[in-house]
């Protein structure tokens, strides 16, 4: 058996302690063979999967894989990205026709309105227009009248026809 040497008060390296130098132990314990063995397998059945995994990683399929997987998600974000700008675009879209289709109602609504005013306003032309024709033929009629009556009585006809034409055209305007 092999001793280390002790180190001495002179020697700079103080860490050394007098241990056995054994290459057949392990701390003071032997080796059995079939752990040595075991741990062997052990090393070798990690090793072998470690080394087919890295061949099978970096081989042209996998990369190859990996590159097209790579460009696909760069396509489906770019359409997301598409498909996410055509649904605003859409809903902006939908809240204009909703806006159109509210003035549209809108405009309806004042058009028959007008519709309305225009009706009546027509109705009151039409009264307005007979009442004009009465007061023409009225008219008519007092100065055929007052034609007669100058033949008898001018003066006291002609005031009376005056009289009655201001009251039929005042009466014709006011209604």
């Amino acid at each position: 058996m092999h001793y280390r040497p002790v180190p001495t008060d002179t020697e700079e390296d103080m860490s050394e302690l007098v241990m056995p130098i054994d290459d057949k132990t392990l701390c003071g314990r032997k080796l059995p063979l079939w752990v040595g063995v075991l741990l062997l397998l052990v090393a070798v059945g990690l090793l072998v999967p470690m080394i087919y995994f890295t061949v099978t990683a970096n081989s042209k399929a996998c990369v190859d894989g990996l590159q097209a997987q790579k460009e696909c998600q760069e396509v489906n974000q770019h359409v997301q990205r598409q498909l996410t700008q055509a649904q605003e675009f859409s809903h902006k879209k939908e809240a204009e026709a909703a806006t159109c289709n509210h003035t549209m109602v809108t405009l309806r609504e004042s058009l028959k309105k007008e519709q309305a005013q225009v009706a009546e306003f027509q109705g009151k032309l039409k009264i307005l227009n007979q009442n004009l024709k009465d007061a023409l033929a009225e008219v008519e009629r007092l100065r055929r009248q007052s034609e007669t009556c100058s033949k008898n009585n001018a003066s006291s006809c002609s005031s009376f026809l005056f009289v009655v034409i201001a009251v039929l055209v005042l009466n014709a305007l006011l209604t």
